[in-house]
């Protein structure tokens, strides 16, 4: 934006400026001269920092470290921290050994999960656990059976399998923050109105989306629908975490309660005619993070609102259509000669307390 506010520039006109009359010369060297070479300095490094200043007034998902100042310093909005997936886990062995808290077991692709209590396996040889992920972050909701391995052999324990992993989400995005200061700005909060409670909600680490319906059971009572940062229903600890601090906020009368909404399971088959150059495990890679991505905006937008009865929270749609477009636009898909979700060829209605959750997609030819 100023890149010709350079010193030598700066300093060239300065000197222009000078009247011969009186006295002073501008010749390089002089006294003039090595007078507004220091203070054109000055100046060109004015005119370099003031780009930073529109970041600062005006910030977007550009800004990097300006989002966080701006959110802190107008709107006491910090960035969610990420947060950590746990799974249970089926430990088998010899009666009485014990396994100790801490222990560390291991992913194929190396993910640390640590044992949270100490387990003693019975009489039968069989206890279960609760394993929590070693770091924050989405990487770390593992499926079933993704355990293999243990960072130290230890006795009596002779095998061992985990369940579905939840709850783990990355630190919140740059885009995610500006949005929740863009959306104190626009819709600004009253200490009792649905706007407040989401954000309430929406300041708790893990929570990717809130969706507030006043009047949920009557007069005083609001009914807070919470999805992590994946889209996906808040995991139990999520959901623990918003309805203490709703507890502690609330207005008196009032009586909110959080929930995970529940989660409508999406399968998806397809066959298709591709070019020779495409794999097919390409090609469904591909729909799985399109539909993905499909899935999530449905969430967003549904959620993104507050209701003032439940009558107003209505069902929204899964379009058919919709799905068959964002496959057959995927590179070397030339035709599909059959696609179904959930095993039909209909959309799909979600009802106002559930979210779709992808569960499985299989592509063929």
């Amino acid at each position: 934006m100023f890149e010709d506010r350079t010193q030598e520039n700066i300093k060239a006109e300065m000197l222009a400026e000078i009247n011969p009359a009186t006295g002073l010369s501008s010749m390089a060297g002089g006294f003039a001269d090595a007078t507004v070479g220091a203070a054109a300095r000055q100046i060109s490094e004015l005119y370099q920092a003031l780009p930073a200043v529109v970041s600062m007034l005006f910030v977007d998902e550009t800004s990097g470290g300006y989002i966080d100042l701006v959110g802190q310093t107008y709107f006491n909005i910090t960035r969610k921290p990420g947060t950590k997936a746990r799974c249970d886990i089926t430990l088998n062995g010899t009666a009485g050994a014990v396994i100790p808290a801490g222990t560390l077991f291991l992913t194929a692709t190396g993910l640390q999960f640590a044992l949270i209590e100490k387990v003693t396996l019975p009489d039968g040889g069989a206890a279960k656990g609760v394993l929590e992920a070693a770091e924050e972050g989405a990487a770390y909701n593992i499926g079933p059976g993704s355990i293999v391995n243990t960072f130290v052999s230890l006795s009596g324990l002779s095998a061992y399998t985990n369940g579905q992993a939840t709850g783990g989400t990355d630190q919140e995005s740059d885009a995610a923050l500006l949005q929740r200061i863009q959306e104190r700005r626009q819709k600004p909060i009253n200490g009792a109105n649905g706007w407040q409670y989401r954000a309430w909600a929406m300041s708790v680490p893990g929570v990717g989306e809130a969706k507030v319906v006043e009047l949920a059971n009557g007069p005083g009572t609001v009914k807070v629908y919470l999805v992590d940062s994946n889209m996906e229903p808040a995991a139990g600890e999520i959901v623990e975490d918003v309805q203490a601090l709703l507890d502690v906020q609330r207005p008196v009368g009032a009586a909110p309660e959080a929930a995970a909404p529940e989660t409508l399971e999406i399968s998806v088959a397809a066959t298709v005619v591709l070019s020779s150059a495409v794999p097919v495990e390409t090609v469904r890679i591909e729909m799985e993070t399109r539909l993905r991505e499909y899935l999530a905006d449905l969430v967003r937008e549904s959620y993104a609102q507050i209701y003032y009865t439940p009558e107003e929270d209505r069902p929204y749609t899964l379009i058919y259509n919709r799905l068959l477009a964002l496959l057959l636009t995927i590179d070397g898909v030339v035709n599909a000669t059959a696609l179904t979700v959930n095993g039909g060829v209909e959309d799909i209605a979600v009802l106002a307390g559930q979210v779709p959750v992808l569960k499985r997609v299989e592509v063929t030819t």
